[in-house]
Formats: C-alpha cells, sequence, structure tokens
C-alpha cells in the first residue's frame, strides 16, 4: 500500500486554507475509489511507457499493471498515448536547446524543507540549466485542473529544486498539468526567487501550524474533498449560520437531529436561486463577479447503426465495438480505432449539443455568451 503523507501536496490547497483539517482527516481512513485505481493504473502505464522509451527497468510498473489491471478500460490507451507524447515531445526540444538534457521519471522528492515530514512522487521532470519543468498526468474527468498557482504542483517543483539545485543552475520553472480525458494542458511559469519567496514565507509558516493542527478552521472550495466535510462545525455555521455558539472543531449527533430538517428547504432554496439569477444574467442583469456560458454538454452519435457500418468497413469488429447491449461510449471507441481516426471516420456521425447556460464566476476560462443568440432554442436552464 502506498504511503502518504500527513500534509501531501495534493490536498495543500485545503490545509493551506483551513491548517487545523490536516490533523482532523487523520481520524478518516484514507480508503481511495474505483476511480482512485484506475488513476494508478493509467499513472502506471505512463510510466512504463515512459522508462522504456529511455530505455529503463520498468518492473515494478508491470508488477502495479498486474495488481490493478482488473480496471483497465478501452480508453485508457489512447489518453496514456497523449500524455506520453505531450511529454517526450517536450523533452526533445528541450534536448534540441540543450544536449544534456535529462527527463526524470517517478522520480520520489523530499519536501520536508518547507513542509515538515512531506514527501510524494513527480511524474516527470525535465531539466537543464535555466529551466526546469515538472509534470503532472491527470487522470480524473470530473474537474479540469489548471496549473496557475497551483499549490500542489508549487511543492513539488520545490522538492525537484531541492534535489536538483547542485547539479544545475535553474532560474525558471515550468509547471504543467495534462489531464487528456478533458483534452487539458495546463502551464504556469514562476522564477526561482518568487517560488522559493512563497515557501518561505506564505508555505513553510502555514506548513507548521497545519502539522500541530493549530489555527482557525476555513471553509471554502478547498472543502470539496475533505473528508470531515460532513463533520465540520464551521462548514455548517457558513451553511446555516446559526452553530457558533456550539464547542468544539466538529458536529455530534444532537447537532444532525437539528441540520437534517432543515435540509429540504435548503436544497429548494439552492436550486430557486440558481435558477432566478441565472435568469437575470440572461435578461441582460449583472451579476457582478459571474458571467453567463455555455454549460457542459455530451458528445453523442446519431446513427449508431450507421456509425457500426463505418468501423466495420474499415476492418473493426462488431464484437468489439458493443458493450451489450449497447455501442461502447465515444471514449471507449477512441481507445479501440484511435481519437483523431475516429473523428475522421464518423464525422457525419458525432455531434455535440450545445449546452445550456450557465451561471459561473469571471475566473472561469470558459467564454461568456454575450447575446441571445448565443443560447437560442434553449428552453430551460440547468445548473452545470
Amino acid at each position: 500500500m502506498a504511503e502518504h503523507a500527513k500534509l501531501s501536496p495534493s490536498a495543500s490547497h485545503r490545509w493551506l486554507n483551513c491548517t487545523p483539517s490536516a490533523q482532523l482527516e487523520e481520524a478518516v481512513p484514507n480508503e481511495g475509489s474505483e476511480y482512485t485505481r484506475e488513476g494508478s493504473l493509467a499513472h502506471a502505464y505512463c510510466a512504463k511507457a515512459l522508462k522504456e522509451y529511455l530505455g529503463q527497468d520498468a518492473s515494478g510498473e508491470d508488477e502495479e499493471i498486474a495488481e490493478l489491471h482488473r480496471y483497465v478500460t478501452d480508453e485508457m490507451a489512447g489518453h496514456v498515448e497523449a500524455y506520453f507524447s505531450i511529454v517526450t515531445d517536450k523533452y526533445e526540444a528541450a534536448r534540441a536547446a540543450v544536449k544534456d538534457a535529462q527527463l526524470i521519471v517517478e522520480r520520489r522528492l523530499d519536501f520536508s524543507r518547507w513542509v515538515p515530514e512531506s514527501f510524494g512522487t513527480a511524474d516527470a521532470i525535465i531539466i537543464t540549466d535555466g529551466t526546469m519543468e515538472v509534470i503532472d498526468f491527470k487522470y480524473g474527468k470530473g474537474v479540469e485542473v489548471s496549473a496557475k498557482d497551483n499549490t500542489q504542483m508549487m511543492i513539488y517543483a520545490l522538492g525537484a529544486l531541492a534535489e536538483f539545485e547542485d547539479e544545475y543552475n535553474v532560474s525558471t520553472v515550468r509547471m504543467t498539468i495534462v489531464q487528456p480525458r478533458m483534452d487539458n494542458l495546463s502551464e504556469f511559469e514562476l522564477g526561482y526567487a518568487e517560488l522559493i519567496g512563497w515557501a518561505q514565507y506564505v508555505l513553510a509558516p502555514k506548513a507548521r501550524m497545519a502539522m500541530n493542527g493549530e489555527g482557525a478552521q476555513n471553509a471554502g472550495d478547498w472543502c470539496r474533498f475533505c473528508r470531515v466535510k460532513g463533520e465540520c462545525r464551521t462548514l455548517a455555521n457558513q451553511c446555516l449560520g446559526d452553530f457558533e455558539r456550539l464547542e468544539g472543531r466538529l458536529l455530534e449527533a444532537g447537532d444532525y437531529a437539528e441540520i437534517l430538517p432543515k435540509l429540504p428547504a435548503m436544497k429548494q432554496w439552492i436550486e430557486a436561486v440558481t435558477d432566478k439569477s441565472l435568469r437575470l444574467a440572461l435578461s441582460g442583469t449583472e451579476i457582478p463577479g459571474h458571467k453567463v456560458v455555455e454549460g457542459r454538454s455530451v458528445r453523442k452519435i446519431t446513427d449508431v447503426e450507421g456509425a457500426v457500418g463505418v468501423l466495420v468497413g474499415k476492418g473493426f469488429e462488431r464484437e468489439l465495438l458493443f458493450k451489450e447491449p449497447q455501442l461502447k461510449g465515444l471514449g471507449d471507441l477512441e481507445g479501440i480505432v484511435g481519437k483523431k481516426l475516429l473523428a475522421t471516420l464518423l464525422k457525419n456521425y458525432i455531434v455535440k449539443p450545445q449546452g445550456k447556460p450557465t451561471l459561473v464566476e469571471l475566473s472561469d476560462k470558459r467564454q461568456p455568451l454575450t447575446a441571445a443568440s448565443d443560447f437560442e432554442g434553449i428552453d430551460h436552464f440547468d445548473e452545470d
């Protein structure tokens, strides 16, 4: 079983904003899920591909793949290939510029200079004199992850600097996230001095507090994956506004008896506020700090038998394309056929419906809908 640091970089967004959270979560086992195991398998395939490209031993990855092989999907190979291509293209470009550029795969890093007892494994590092790039593979498809000001990536960059500072003179650090299931390639650069300044004046002091469970609880978007969010008194107070009088950090059984009857009305109110604010924005009323964008939608095959006929005609076995009784999803078909080839062969059969308008914060990367014509034909609205 993999080791986990109490102050893990992946949870840093949480413990930097809510310093007691790391200690509170220690009492709740991190058991993982089918999705995390699927992601671990995809990571193992990525590491194996890069190590074999470099002529390195990949027996450790072979063992992990054998252990997790039941989580493999048809689409996984295509996403691994996308990651492999991005990393190797970057490495070849670095070698073209500087002959002694290195590509380091699956390197365990020590962050304890800044974060007590913390460690982690970098997926890939490309390093030359002047520039170091830390690359992280994300297999999730629920939330698009940005590299900009990403504290996990900044901590990994600090670990990589500590590992190679005696060999290379690095002035610029590039942090790159490859998230192929969302077609997301995100990059962010920091100068050496700026990154070290953040480590000294922000990261290290907060990490010491987090290690000791000190500081005030603080609720925000970092609560999303917190293992104690369902019992956090601060989050309950933010949502309900009447728990400040109670002592302690976590809720007790009697608190739930008071909270549960309020939830149905809260759910209805949330839906009503979401709907009303969206309608106001669509009618031209500005909601400060927000904009209307096209919501996400799912690609669909318009004519299954027609699409199957095309693929069978190109030599793909019909049985391979189906997960009875239905045709496999587009992600799985891309794994079988290849993403680019599938798009070419089925260009007349795949559509991506217009997403429903949704109201989001201005920081969202999607372009705003600016006129009624942008959402023409949509007669009802859903929260994204």
